[in-house]
């Protein structure tokens, strides 16, 4: 005998998985939808693109000042320049995760967590409901990771904002003088005490707003994400995806 009342139920869950796929994932993956989210890592970049080009652009020029008084000084700065790379690729790493851990979920996840419904519905079995359930769970914590740790993220560079921002200000105003019979650098160049007290402050100042780079853009994503592993291992058994035998003859034996 033919149940409707499955039937009905079963139709509502490939409706649902249809319109999560047609629907959610485009509209989880246009970036205008995520606008305050990317302003935000979009202010990020700008700011390490900055504190990089500064930090590189003063390493070179200290380099070009005769003696070794200045080495020391240049080739620190060049490997924070080095640093503020990685940190520009896990903010541009971020950025792209922004759009495509939306489609992924509803792409993909959401659509598998119906079908488990409906094989549940078709065998009875309540360990398929369980992972239906696990799937879209995880689903839901890979849509909303992202998002949540840029918020994290924010929240506390907005704590150490003023000091980023007034490093930047302080590269902007940075001249580099010497001491010198002309106005260009050469062999009799020596750089004034001054300008050696402005360079190291700015040094302190860029090796302050490194650390705190590092803490929102890499550390505090890696720790969200290091929970997302936790969460999804408790929920999500390695075995949850294995279909059970019993359960397949089952749904066989729905269609003899």
């Amino acid at each position: 005998m033919v149940n409707y009342k499955r039937i009905m139920i079963i139709a509502l869950f490939i409706l649902l998985a249809v319109i999560s796929i047609t629907v959610a994932a485009p509209w989880a993956a246009n970036p205008d939808n995520h606008r305050h989210t990317i302003e935000q890592t979009d202010e990020k970049i700008a700011a390490v693109m900055t504190l990089s080009g500064g930090a590189a652009a003063t390493s070179a020029t200290l380099s070009l000042l005769p003696g070794d008084m200045c080495t020391p000084l240049a080739d620190q700065l060049a490997e924070l320049a080095k640093y503020f790379l990685l940190i520009l690729s896990a903010l541009y790493l971020e950025k792209f995760l922004i759009n495509f851990s939306g489609f992924v979920s509803f792409t993909f996840m959401i659509p598998a967590a119906c079908v488990f419904l409906c094989l549940a519905i078709l065998t009875g079995r309540d360990n398929m409901k369980k992972t239906a359930v696990k799937i879209a769970s995880v689903a839901v914590i890979i849509f909303s990771i992202v998002p949540a740790s840029v918020l994290l993220s924010d929240m506390v560079y907005q704590t150490q904002a003023d000091k980023i921002n007034e490093t930047i200000e302080e590269y902007n105003e940075l001249e580099i003088e010497g001491d010198a019979d002309s106005g260009l650098f050469n062999e009799f160049t020596t750089i004034t005490t001054e300008t050696v007290e402005r360079v190291t402050r700015f040094m302190d100042n860029t090796l302050e707003s490194l650390a705190v780079m590092l803490v929102t853009s890499c550390l505090i994503p890696v720790l969200v994400f290091v929970f997302l592993i936790w969460l999804a291992k408790v929920i999500f058994p390695s075995n949850v995806l294995v279909l059970d035998p019993a359960a397949m003859e089952a749904i066989k034996g729905k269609f003899k």
